[in-house]
């Protein structure tokens, strides 16, 4: 090697390294800069940081609204699109377009001579019938439904057999061409005698139900890889494209979707993910993500657990109708095709799920997307065998979660890598990755103490303004009207509520009502509190073990 070139690569290493490890400490000390600037502010410049909390207050409350609308503008369309028939569409649109079109114009038409009972049908048949003419004018190209193929993955550690049945069960239940359904559900190696009798029932019970089923063990220890979720699907998924590869079913025709081993998807899960795949103009380039609930064991877990999980549901909702801001989350699909490309996930890293969309954006140089898809898949909230197990597991995911900051090192560097990204896009993903985290770390600790601070450190001289007296009042008013968004949020949570439990009474609602009046204590516990532990955690260079949360269910605990 020429001694320029190995001076060059010894160089670069370092800077390399320091590099990432700047870039890993940034969000933390973003965090923490700012709880600790304003806590000292507030002791010396009282007056200027009252205005200011009165100004974030304002600003809570305008985001509030914004996503109080949001989320109503999600919950409409969610339960308009549960009523369509999707495989029904899917076998049209595959078919001639035009003779397409003039099948759904002759019901219309016939639709519109019944009564207003019908008025619902005839929205969603005339916004299908404009869908397919814009299709028609732009001379898109549709892909026959009959011949795509869904891969589901349900990676496991320790879960007991009735989650497993459970989720696999829901799979059986959809409208979708179980035939064209291949599963694998990937266990570890290191679980033992226990994971592989649960692998012999479930092939029993399951084996001759899908296109293609088979049990995976990932072997424990394989180089490059850390114990977490990616290592096993990654494995997973090899083994189950051997399979398809032998029945020769063309990789672009399959959609992968990895599921945690809790998720039950809707019964038109596949068929509504599927008319998506087929219709979409850029169907390779982007991730499709449904609507995640947590619904399994909602009536048995905890008030504290149930908020918790309602509002990462919430989220979810309202980032589905801001599609240019949405990353796949959790349980969700894309292509076989675009997981290829990519060399499947990363073997070493916990936040799996957001990481996928962050390298396939870097592989396709920015020209990748996440499609909402409105259907749900629903999966468990935190309950353990009790309630402080519970508080802890639940502390734990939330910091999980929070733990996907560590994206911001990996896209720093992959953008600096790729110059083919355009600096637009570059500058946004990254300021909404930092503003995110920065808001879920602080925004519920300003709201909730640093109001107080001025108070109570102000001195004599801030005491005797006017500003002083009217700040708390300011304040309580502020929060107190942003408040009433909790009407909206408890009032979609009920009519998203699955069906009440016979071993329940009714008077179970009425603490699915008060629930949310732990906001504010949970906003910051069990969500602002684990988000500043994860950044502080990569900050001063502690990697995070991924853990695996129990799944139980009521008659289990």
């Amino acid at each position: 090697m020429p001694p320029n070139i190995s001076k060059n690569l010894t160089f670069e290493l370092p800077l390399v390294a320091w590099r990432r490890r700047l870039l890993q400490i940034i969000p933390g000390a973003l965090s923490w800069g700012t709880l600790i600037g304003l806590s000292v502010l507030a002791i010396f410049l009282p007056f200027w940081i009252a205005i200011f909390v009165i100004a974030y207050d304002i600003y809570a409350l305008l985001r509030a609204v914004y996503m109080s609308i949001h989320l109503v503008y999600a919950y409409r369309r969610l339960r308009r699109e549960k009523k369509i028939h999707w495989l029904d569409r899917c076998r049209g649109i595959s078919g001639d377009l035009n003779t397409y079109r003039r099948l759904l114009s002759d019901q219309l038409a016939a639709l519109s001579r019944t009564t207003s009972v019908e008025r619902e049908k005839i929205r969603q048949l005339n916004k299908h019938l404009t869908e397919v003419r814009q299709l028609i004018k732009e001379r898109r190209h549709i892909f026959n439904w009959a011949n795509v193929h869904h891969a589901v993955i349900l990676p496991t550690y320790d879960e007991s057999i009735t989650v497993l049945r459970t989720s696999l069960k829901a799979l059986t239940a959809g409208d979708f061409p179980l035939d064209r359904l291949h599963v694998v559900v990937g266990f570890e190696d290191r679980a033992g005698r226990t994971a592989r009798a649960r692998a012999e029932q479930l092939t029993r019970e399951f084996g001759h139900k899908f296109g293609t089923f088979i049990t995976a063990f990932h072997p424990d220890g394989l180089p490059g890889e850390t114990r977490v979720k990616s290592a096993n699907a990654t494995w997973a998924i090899k083994q189950l494209v051997k399979e398809l590869s032998r029945q020769k079913i063309p990789v672009d025709s399959i959609l992968v979707s990895n599921f945690d081993s809790d998720t039950v998807a809707s019964p038109s899960y596949f068929s509504c993910l599927t008319y998506t795949f087929i219709t979409h103009p850029n169907r390779y380039r982007v991730s499709y993500q449904p609507l995640p609930m947590y619904h399994n064991n909602v009536w048995d877990a905890p008030a504290f657990s149930r908020v918790i999980a309602t509002g990462s549901t919430f989220w979810q909702m309202i980032e589905s109708t801001r599609p240019e801001r949405l990353v796949t989350f959790s349980s969700h699909s894309l292509t076989l095709k675009a997981l290829l490309d990519i060399g499947y996930w990363q073997t070493n890293i916990i936040s799996e799920d957001s990481r996928v969309f962050w390298q396939c954006l870097l592989r396709y140089d920015g020209h990748y997307q996440t499609q909402p898809i409105y259907t749900t898949v629903s999966m468990d909230a935190a309950l353990a065998q009790s309630w402080w197990q519970t508080f802890k597991n639940q502390y734990k995911q939330k910091r999980r979660w929070a733990w996907g900051i560590e994206n911001f090192p990996y896209l720093v560097d992959g953008f600096i890598k790729n110059r083919k990204i355009s600096w637009r896009v570059k500058t946004t993903y990254l300021f909404r990755t930092l503003e995110g985290h920065l808001s879920w770390a602080t925004m519920p600790i300003i709201i909730a103490g640093l109001g107080w601070l001025p108070i109570f450190f102000g001195g004599y001289a801030f005491h005797q303004t006017v500003l002083s007296y009217t700040l708390p009042r300011m304040a309580r008013t502020i929060m107190s009207i942003a408040m009433l968004g909790l009407i909206v949020s408890t009032t979609i949570s009920l009519m998203l509520l699955p069906p009440r439990p016979a071993r329940y009474r009714r008077w179970r609602y009425l603490t699915m009502i008060f629930q949310w009046i732990l906001v504010p204590v949970i906003a910051t516990v069990l969500s602002a509190i684990p988000a500043l532990d994860a950044e502080t955690r990569m900050m001063l260079g502690r990697d995070l073990q991924f853990n695996v949360m129990v799944k139980a269910r009521k008659s289990e605990a």
